[in-house]
């Protein structure tokens, strides 16, 4: 006999699991074939809330990768990802729940007086490799939580830095579930 779903799972945190994997993936740093240039790491953090670089206190010895559950509202299929927003939303049945995903990576980056150029080159490539990594995560991801009833859309990667000694990237993607 089929078993009625759980009434206290949600879920949303089976995308953030989703996310989680695909992130873990993109950086693991044991990758045979395609580790990530700076170094990678296996550790991902999940967060909450919305607004800002996470806080951080850095040993500079790997990076600083995180998932985070950015804000949830509801969605009409044919307008998604925008929100809905209108009376009786919680019961329309035209409605669907999305959740927005952030995904992030933060490194320590150089402070010199001087600029020495060759360390800024190569922590610039180190950084166009996480942006391709983030976005790489992203396609993942989304590609492996769409189905035929559940939409996902992905976003702009966004830079952060240099600025107070790091250096991060991040990408937002919304799944309608």
């Amino acid at each position: 006999p089929m078993t009625a779903p759980d009434p206290c799972h949600d879920t949303a945190s089976d995308i953030i699991d989703t996310f989680t994997v695909a992130l873990r993936k993109a950086f693991n740093p044991n990758d045979p074939v395609c580790p990530p240039l700076g170094g990678g790491s296996t550790t991902i953090y999940f967060l909450a809330g919305d607004g800002g670089l996470p806080p951080w206190n850095p040993t500079c010895d790997e990076p600083f990768l995180w998932v985070r559950a950015a804000n949830r509202y509801r969605t009409r299929t044919t307008e998604f990802p925008a929100a809905y927003i209108g009376d009786k939303n919680c019961t329309n049945p035209d409605l669907t729940p999305v959740l927005a995903i952030e995904i992030g990576i933060m490194r320590c980056t150089t402070l010199l007086d001087e600029p020495d150029w060759n360390r800024l080159t190569n922590e610039a490539n180190i950084s166009l490799d996480d942006s391709w990594r983030i976005e790489k995560a992203l396609c993942v991801a989304a590609t492996t939580w769409r189905r035929k009833d559940r939409l996902v859309a992905t976003d702009t990667v966004t830079p952060f830095g240099p600025d107070g000694g790091v250096t991060a990237w991040t990408g937002m993607a919304y799944a309608q579930f």
